[in-house]
C-alpha cells in the first residue's frame, strides 16, 4: 500500500538495501513491484546497496557480485538503476575501490547496473571517495536537516564535482516529525536535551507560521538545489501522501530566516 501510494503521488525513487527492514526491505519492494506491474512509473529509479551480504561489511569483489545477483533475484529485476556501496566507514578506501567498486564497474559494463554511488556517515570520508572521480552519486543521511547540517561541505563539494547527492533522513530519524514525543529517536539514539529543545523551538516557529514541522523538514531538503534526491521513511500511506504534498506548501522566506537565527543547527559531524 505504501509503495502504491508513492507511485500514485508521483514519487519515482525507491531506496532499499539488504540491511533494511531486518533484511526484508528488498523482498517487500520486489513483491510490490510484481503486484503493481501496471502502475510502475516509466521513470522509476530503484536504488539498492552492497556491503551487507552475505556478511556485514564485506566489500570484496566476489561478495559484491553475489550481492547484486541476489538483489536482482529478490527484486525481480534484470537490471538495477543505482547501487551504492553501503556504510564505507566500516572498511577502507583501498578495500572498497579494489573490491565493491570493481564489481559494480564490471556489472555496469555488462548493463546490469546503472549509476554507481557511495553511501555512509562520515562527511570527510565521503569527500575522499568522490574525490577519486569514480562515483556518480553520493548518499548521506542524518547530516543535512533542520537540526544538524555537517554535510554542507559535502553538498558544496559534490555540486562542484558534478556528483549527484542523495540526502536521507531529513527528519533526523524521527525527532523532526514528533518533537514532543519522548520516545522518538534522534539519529537512532535518545535525543540529547539540547537537541530536543532545538526541535521544540523550531516547532514553535512552525506554529507561528502555520506550517507543520514535518513539512518544513521535508522542504528544508527538497528546496536546496544541491540536493538531487531526498529519501524519507514512511510507515503508512498517509505519511507518503503528506510527504508528497509537503513540497508544494507555501513557506515564506521569513520562516527560514527565523529558523536560522533562533534555532542554530549543529554543524559538527
Amino acid at each position: 500500500d505504501i509503495i502504491q501510494t508513492a507511485f500514485q503521488a508521483g514519487l519515482n525513487f525507491l531506496d532499499t538495501a539488504p540491511l533494511y527492514g531486518d533484511g526484508n526491505s528488498e523482498r517487500r519492494v520486489g513483491l510490490a513491484l510484481r503486484e503493481l506491474t501496471n502502475e510502475i512509473p516509466d521513470d522509476l529509479v530503484v536504488n539498492t546497496k552492497v556491503g551487507y551480504r552475505p556478511d556485514p561489511f564485506d566489500y570484496s569483489e566476489a561478495a559484491s557480485l553475489r550481492c547484486v545477483e541476489t538483489s536482482l533475484d529478490i527484486l525481480g529485476l534484470d537490471r538495477v538503476d543505482m547501487v551504492h556501496i553501503h556504510d564505507v566507514q566500516h572498511s577502507n578506501l583501498q578495500t572498497v575501490m579494489n573490491g565493491s567498486l570493481r564489481a559494480l564497474q564490471r556489472l555496469r559494463d555488462e548493463g546490469v547496473v546503472g549509476v554507481i554511488g557511495v553511501a555512509g556517515g562520515r562527511i570527510k570520508l565521503l569527500r575522499e571517495y568522490i574525490d577519486t572521480g569514480e562515483f556518480d552519486s553520493v548518499m548521506t543521511h542524518n547530516r543535512f536537516n533542520l537540526l544538524n547540517q555537517p554535510a554542507v561541505p559535502l553538498l558544496d563539494h559534490a555540486d562542484t564535482l558534478g556528483v549527484a547527492l542523495i540526502n536521507g533522513a531529513p527528519y533526523a530519524s524521527g525527532l523532526l516529525a514528533r518533537p514532543l514525543d519522548d520516545s522518538v529517536t534522534y539519529v537512532y539514539r535518545n535525543a540529547p536535551r539540547k537537541v530536543r529543545k532545538r526541535a521544540q523551538a523550531i516547532a514553535a516557529i512552525c506554529k507561528a507560521y502555520d506550517v507543520t514541522l514535518p513539512v518544513a523538514a521535508t522542504q528544508f531538503s527538497t528546496r536546496d538545489l544541491r540536493v538531487g534526491t531526498t529519501v524519507v521513511g514512511a510507515s503508512s500511506p498517509q505519511q507518503i501522501r503528506q510527504t508528497a504534498t509537503a513540497t508544494d506548501a507555501n513557506i515564506p522566506a521569513e520562516f527560514w530566516e527565523e529558523v536560522g537565527s533562533k534555532a542554530k543547527a549543529n554543524m559538527e559531524d
